[in-house]
């Protein structure tokens, strides 16, 4: 799927944006009249900003407005109101439809930071998210699933919180009962995804959160790449430069505009102290069977495992790379590798299974050590990038970004990229910002992510640190010390 399509000519300038009248759906009739009322609150609007997340099921977002109507407690706000409004970039179909007619209206759920502008005006901010959060909130599952995992969601969804959105579902191999105890809707979605298995790909693990196209209940490499293995087309090539509305020859190069980074921030690119503890590296697994009342180990290696799974970044001709992890592989002591040490992370698991009859038993996590160690990996290099919004993009899809290599330029016909950071990037969160009153633009606030480089990492065979340090370390007692 393209990033931009034909219509995008549409669009006058970056971080232009089309808005409908934003309303206010009180839940009481106005005047005896059983219609529903709108307040509209557009002229009061100062900025919209709306949040989607990998980490976060449900959509969010708040609304800041400049009040001399005293709306406030005119309707009056309490928190059981809705919000209504369309948000789209001109020409592109995908968008946010918060509509009675045609969409989701959002619930607002609070209000905030009132202050006095003046003797008549007010400022506040109004917190919304989706329905689905709220009646989340309001009951508890006490039920018997059985099936397979994303029959399990659908369930869920469908009958539980009662969504009517659109799921996209990736199908699983788990063919599971499980009695829900008496928890939260999301709980069990947590639960079921936490400790499925792919159809189609060697992983472990679900996430399940909403964008403006609905609900999604998939793995990562399901974002990464096809159920072949192909890896899917970047959504947009973002790169730091001075946005350009024209090019070379004067014609409008707005694709080019859009995908102009004004600012970008490397939050992380390597933390093995919290990788050590996380089990990114090694982990051992203590296995026990109630059946056969038996206990087993098993041993998780990152360098083992890494070419059994698909990642970001692949070879020219689409397949998967061995020797492009973010752990390099090297004599780190004694002859050991960084994946060595297995244990370093110890993890309890059940392997008990077929309670019910050939039905898998979830309560046997036997995906638990490539689940963390996945995910973990894919918390080292983290980017977040400034850009004009647009909201033909969505957290869970695939972007390329070039990092420049903040190094002299030796060779001014080769390219000042860092070929390490330069590459595809799995986009986990989105901030749209939209500025009514001021600068009228929409930007976003993108945090990307990836678990793989583009250039492999050098590795050694060479232990180059054992027997280096100084050895004359001795042993002193405090009393001595004290008679000294």
């Amino acid at each position: 799927m393209p990033y931009f399509n034909a219509n995008n000519k549409l669009i006058e300038r970056p971080g232009n944006f089309i808005i409908t009248d934003v309303c206010i759906l009180p839940y009481h009739q106005f005047d005896e009249d059983p219609n529903l009322f709108r307040q509209y609150i557009t002229d009061q609007v100062l900025n919209i900003n709306i949040f989607e997340s990998l980490e976060s099921p449900f959509l969010s977002g708040e609304i800041q407005l400049v009040d001399g109507v005293n709306v406030s407690s005119l309707l009056p706000l309490t928190g059981f109101e809705r919000i209504e409004f369309k948000l789209y970039t001109p020409g592109e179909e995908r968008g946010y439809d918060f509509s009675v007619r045609s969409g989701h209206p959002m619930m607002i759920t609070g209000l905030r930071n009132k202050t006095a502008l003046n003797d008549r005006v007010q400022q506040y901010t109004l917190e919304f998210c989706s329905m689905e959060r709220v009646k989340n909130d309001q009951i508890r599952v006490s039920k018997a699933f059985s099936g397979k995992s994303e029959d399990i969601v659908l369930s869920v969804c469908r009958d539980e919180i009662e969504t009517t959105k659109n799921i996209v579902i990736e199908e699983t191999k788990t063919n599971a009962k499980y009695v829900a105890p008496r928890i939260r809707p999301l709980d069990v979605i947590k639960y079921v995804g936490k400790v499925s298995e792919s159809q189609n790909f060697q992983n472990a693990g679900y996430l399940f959160y909403e964008t403006g196209l609905g609900f999604n209940f998939k793995s990562y490499e399901s974002m990464f790449c096809d159920k072949s293995g192909a890896p899917r087309p970047v959504r947009a090539k973002y790169s730091p430069k001075i946005v350009v509305k024209r090019d070379k020859d004067g014609n409008r190069d707005i694709i080019n505009a859009l995908q102009s980074s004004s600012k970008f921030v490397v939050k992380s690119q390597f933390n093995t102290l919290r990788h050590l503890k996380a089990g990114t590296f090694a982990s051992r697994s203590i296995r026990h069977d109630l059946f056969n009342k038996s206990f087993s180990e098993i041993d998780f290696d990152y360098h083992t495992h890494y070419a059994n799974e698909n990642h970001l970044e692949q070879d020219y001709r689409g397949e998967n790379k061995t020797d492009n992890g973010v752990i390099p592989f090297f004599n780190y002591s004694k002859g050991k590798t960084i994946s060595d040490f297995k244990e370093g992370t110890l993890l309890f698991e059940s392997t008990t299974d077929k309670i019910h009859d050939s039905y898998n038993f979830l309560g046997r996590d036997k995906v638990a050590q490539k689940r963390v160690s996945q995910k973990a990996a894919l918390s080292s290099i983290i980017l977040e990038i400034e850009v004009p919004g647009f909201t033909g993009i969505s957290v869970g899809e695939v972007v390329h970004f070039t990092c420049p290599s903040f190094a002299p330029v030796k060779n001014p016909l080769e390219k000042d990229n860092d070929p390490y950071l330069t590459g595809r990037y799995l986009i986990s969160s989105i901030r749209h910002k939209i500025d009514i009153k001021g600068t009228k633009t929409h930007a976003m606030t993108i945090e990307l992510i990836k678990d793989s480089y583009n250039k492999s990492l050098p590795e050694d065979n060479l232990d180059l640190f054992t027997g280096q340090e100084a050895d004359d370390g001795r042993i002193y007692s405090q009393y001595e010390l004290d008679d000294a």
